[in-house]
Parts: structure tokens; C-alpha cells; sequence
């Protein structure tokens, strides 16, 4: 299978610059899988799963949101997230302590922006904790 280069931008660092066959999330009108040679885009990510495959390995993630570009001439992906964590950096203890605290500031939330951070806070804790708690559940 053909790769591509995907490049993975978070505020703190380059967190990926690799090659991979398909890659799999949520843009805002629903889920796509990407491969080789894709058209040009451009969109919006939700905050969600994805999976990227790569040499055989299948690899999951935690996306905080944020912008796809598709260059098709380079053969490139680019995701510039606000937040990224592999399964394996998912501490998932500290994902459910997270979703509980700002499930209850949602509850008690005295202006609608303290509701709307709580509320992009509580969809970022659940998506770690679907992708920490197995694949299936993506």
C-alpha cells in the first residue's frame, strides 16, 4: 500500500513527521480516511479518535481538534491540533478525574464561556478515555 507524509503540529511541538497509508478521524461533517495521493482540502477536526496505520501497525489517538490540509502535490497531511495523546500516553485516571470536574462546572458554570471550556474539557476527557479503553470503542 502507498504512504503518505503526514505531519502532526501542536501548539508545544512537531509532534509527528511520518509516513503512514491511512489515516482515519472526524472532520465536521463526519469521518474520512485518508490515503496516498488524496485530494487537496481543508478542514476543521473535531475532537475525537483516529487511527493512523503505518508498516503494518495500527496506532490510536486522542485529537483535541483542530485543521486538516491535504496537499495532493507533495503527497502530504497536515493536523494542526490543540491536543494530541497516542493510547499509550492516555492517563486514564487522570481523563476520568477530568470529565467528573468539568461535568460538575458545567453544572455550576456562572457564564456561558466557563460552560463552553468546561463542555470542550468534558468532549476531550471522553474521547481519551473511549481510545484508552480499546479500540473497539473508536
Amino acid at each position: 500500500m502507498q504512504s503518505f507524509k503526514l505531519e502532526v503540529i501542536t501548539p508545544e511541538k512537531v509532534y509527528a513527521d511520518t509516513m503512514v497509508e491511512c489515516l482515519t478521524l472526524n472532520v465536521h461533517w463526519g469521518q474520512i480516511s485518508i490515503y496516498a495521493h488524496h485530494s487537496d482540502m481543508i478542514a476543521n477536526v473535531e475532537i475525537c479518535g483516529a487511527i493512523a496505520k503505518a508498516n503494518g501497525h495500527i496506532n490510536h489517538y486522542a485529537l483535541g481538534g483542530g485543521a486538516l490540509n491535504i496537499i495532493n502535490k507533495d503527497n502530504k497531511v497536515q493536523l494542526i491540533l490543540s491536543s494530541i495523546e497516542s493510547y499509550d500516553e492516555i492517563d486514564l485516571p487522570r481523563a476520568l478525574k477530568a470529565k467528573a470536574k468539568n461535568e460538575e462546572i458545567m453544572v455550576n458554570a456562572k457564564s456561558i464561556s466557563e460552560y463552553n471550556e468546561a463542555e470542550t474539557a468534558v468532549k476531550k476527557a471522553i474521547v481519551r478515555i473511549t481510545v484508552k479503553s480499546g479500540p473497539a470503542n473508536i
